[in-house]
């Protein structure tokens, strides 16, 4: 079927063949995966959407290229999708027409320690658990008994929190307080990741890979007042999946769906302004300066960018010109060193399972070594304790390399955004170690295997996708004052800002980031009712259920 069977438009040069002034139902600034989740709900309500992108490719952190390796394509940002499990958008719409799968192996995360011992996260709870039993029969008890617990809290409460407008902190108190469930995401709420990994586990490998999952995401491991979200990381620690042919699929596919009924999704197209008159969001001004009129502006970019700099400060209300000064980026950003390589990874250690797994930890041998590293990153520093996660992309998507027998594979560390001497001084060098780290915990990666490798920095994340600022993958930092109905500010709730007609739905709004799409759905619900659009779609089974059990 051609695109023009498909009812696909292509997207070049469309903003030139708009007039000075057109007019739209929506106008959406960014096409991350958010702005086109959003987009593609309120197209298929009937009405007049429009996406303007800054980049000449849309997707943001959903982004496939080959920019590293000629005829090799790697997966920069978004590479594991954790909430394939429940994301509505994935069963609201036929997006498998587009040719959109996803693989999501048992073989979850790895850790291989420098005995040669390892364990394994694995997606079957009785796997995992036979894994743990190789180091402490007690632990995988107990991981069995806990998984159990914490698959419950994400299935009856997180997950279906997710794709529902915060509550504010008492009223969410007050609904949690009414099961045991409930009671107990209040009681973990009140501890830090660590306090809650050495409660549960006795040997100290189990605990150094528990509590690397827990916080890798965004988590500070001493920190207080979202420990709540730990069972979340841990289960889609052994939850996640691979976009088949790259992440781009994804938004290739809601691209699809926006066009199809209707919508544009225009690229290269920076927004410079969002227009308020008289109190209320009317429309975008692009950088050529033609202009895109509209009911509703939807913003997908943080306060800083949103607030602090397309709107006009007179427009902004005062408590949020001061939420967009005081917005605290990612405490971290990552440093990815990319391979070519004639053969796989194979790792030195007593189970050859852990090839398969699809993140594999190198680097931490205790728990200690896991609060070392995070430690020097809130000191801005690398290099004194350097581990992180690897993944092989081509294990289970071939398509990704062209060349028959290649494989791509990453290994990537937390990294400060600035760092002493500066990147573009420090990239080889760190580089380098991660390089002699991860051969040293590998049979085969000596120069015989590995045909090409890059770098890629913190600043390199920024200089591609200018929304995450200081390589912030989530938009924002996770803390306690910037989560729950906090983010991005109290008075922003479903999607809905105080600036009429404008609406947010960006990783920097509840519930936050990595590709959960959460933020995009809440939205579209709200500018749906507000507009008086058909809301065609319906909460899934598992939303309702927690809804009645939760919602006043």
């Amino acid at each position: 079927m051609t695109r023009a069977e498909h009812g696909v438009r292509p997207t070049e040069h469309i903003l030139e063949e708009l007039p000075e002034r057109s007019s739209f139902d929506v106008v959406v600034v960014g096409a991350g995966p958010n702005g086109l989740i959003t987009a593609a709900y309120l197209a298929r309500a009937g009405l007049r959407v429009a996406v303007v992108e800054r980049r000449q490719e849309i997707g943001g952190g959903l982004s496939t290229e080959e920019t590293l390796f000629p005829g090799h394509y790697t997966n920069p940002h978004a590479f594991y999708h954790m909430m394939t499990d429940y994301m509505p958008v994935l069963s609201d719409f036929d997006l498998p027409a587009h040719g959109l799968f996803f693989v999501k192996p048992n073989a979850q995360t790895a850790a291989v320690f420098a005995d040669g011992t390892s364990l394994m996260l694995c997606n079957h709870i009785e796997d995992t658990k036979d894994s743990i039993a190789k180091v402490s029969s007690r632990d995988a008890t107990t991981m069995g008994k806990v998984m159990r617990t914490w698959r419950r809290i994400v299935e009856e409460i997180i997950a279906p929190g997710t794709y529902l407008p915060a509550l504010s902190p008492i009223d969410m108190t007050e609904a949690l307080d009414r099961t045991e469930t409930g009671r107990e995401v209040l009681r973990l709420a009140e501890m830090s990741p660590v306090e809650i990994v050495d409660e549960l586990f006795t040997d100290d490998r189990v605990r150094a890979l528990v509590l690397y999952v827990a916080c890798m995401w965004g988590l500070d491991p001493t920190e207080t007042g979202l420990g709540f979200m730990v069972p979340l990381m841990v289960d889609r620690a052994m939850s996640k999946a691979q976009c088949y042919g790259g992440s781009h699929k994804l938004a290739g596919a809601l691209s699809r769906e926006i066009h199809r009924h209707g919508g544009l999704v225009i690229d290269n197209a920076e927004v410079t302004r969002i227009l308020v008159d008289g109190g209320r969001a009317s429309g975008v001004e692009c950088f050529d300066g033609r202009v895109l009129e509209a009911k509703a502006v939807v913003s997908s970019l943080a306060p800083p960018l949103t607030f602090g700099r397309l709107i006009d400060p007179p427009e902004v209300p005062a408590d949020l010109r001061e939420a967009a000064d005081l917005w605290e980026w990612d405490k971290w950003s990552f440093f990815t060193l990319s391979l070519v390589s004639k053969e796989a990874p194979r790792y030195r250690c007593d189970d050859p399972w852990v090839d398969d797994a699809l993140m594999v930890l190198v680097g931490f041998d205790s728990s200690e070594s896991v609060l070392d590293h995070f430690a020097e990153l809130s000191a801005g520093s690398i290099g004194a304790h350097l581990g992180g996660h690897a993944s092989i992309e081509t294990r289970y998507d071939p398509t990704l390399s062209r060349v028959p027998g290649h494989h791509v594979s990453f290994l990537q560390v937390h990294a400060p955004y600035d760092v002493r001497d500066g990147w573009e001084v420090r990239a080889e060098e760190i580089g380098g170690q991660l390089m002699s780290l991860w051969a040293e915990s590998c049979h085969n990666l000596g120069k015989a295997n590995v045909v090409m490798r890059a770098v890629e920095t913190p600043v390199d994340i920024e200089r591609r996708l200018a929304s995450m600022v200081r390589g912030s993958i989530k938009h924002g930092d996770y803390n306690p004052l910037q989560m729950g109905s906090f983010r991005p500010h109290d008075s922003c709730a479903a999607g809905r800002s105080p600036i009429e007609g404008l609406y947010l739905c960006g990783a920097s709004s509840y519930p936050g980031g990595l590709v959960i799409g959460g933020p995009g759905y809440i939205a579209a619900a709200s500018i749906a009712e507000d507009l008086g659009a058909r809301r065609w779609w319906a909460p899934p089974a598992f939303v309702r259920r927690y809804a009645e059990s939760y919602l006043p």
